[in-house]
Order: C-alpha cells, then structure tokens, then sequence
C-alpha cells in the first residue's frame, strides 16, 4: 500500500470512530493536509481532534507526524497540515469557537490563542 492509501486508511478509521467527515487534500510524506468537516468542529475539544489523528498518522506511518498548522474556514470547518516533527518549528493553537443561533440568526464567535514553539527553552 502506497503511502497516500496509507493516510486514506487512517482518515477513513478516525471518521468512523468520531462520527466526523475529514477528507484527505494531499498526502505526501513531508505534509499531509487534511479538511476536518461535522460536528466535531463545533466541539470544545476541536483541537483535541486533530491531535489525535496526529498519533493515529505518526502510529500507522511509523514516523512523528504532528500538527503543523491549521486554517478555520469562514464555515466554522478546518483545514489542517500535518508535517514530520523534525520539519517544524513550532505550532499555533488558536481556536475560534463558534455559536449559532438559526432562530434569532446570531452567531458568536470566541477567539483562544496558545503558541508553541520547539527545541528553545523557557527561562519562567
């Protein structure tokens, strides 16, 4: 099995587990971009989701994949990269979490931010 049937696989077992709709973009072994779509980008643990495709890719292709970066779409979906660790600097963790009322049309929109960056040490 060839390395993006590999990722297809992997994608395939995660929706069936978490009952989600991730489409693989590209797959190649220095990035693997993957659009994360349903309902789990509406969850508190959205980033907790992409995390743990990052252990299912890195457990199945026998190498650390983690993620590299992540891009939320107007419609609340993301588009996620993923990249061997050894090629990556450091990570953002920003995450818009999102609140829809169809009634009343409102939608509210609360921003978190985290960075983290490797091989430096903090001096706190």
């Amino acid at each position: 099995m060839d390395f993006g049937e590999k990722v297809k696989r992997v994608v395939e077992d995660f929706n069936k587990r978490f009952a989600a709709e991730c489409e693989v973009l590209k797959a190649d072994e220095h990035e693997i971009i993957i659009h994360f779509k349903g309902h789990i980008c509406f969850t508190c643990g959205t980033y907790d989701y992409f995390e743990d495709l990052a252990y299912d890719l890195s457990d199945a292709l026998g190498k650390k994949y983690i993620l590299a970066e992540y891009e939320q779409l107007e419609d609340g979906t993301y588009i996620v990269k993923y990249k061997p660790e050894e090629e990556v600097d450091s990570i953002k963790r920003e995450i818009t979490v999102m609140l829809y009322d169809k009634v009343e049309k409102i939608r509210i929109e609360i921003p978190t931010k985290r960075s983290e960056s490797f091989g430096t040490e903090s001096s706190n």
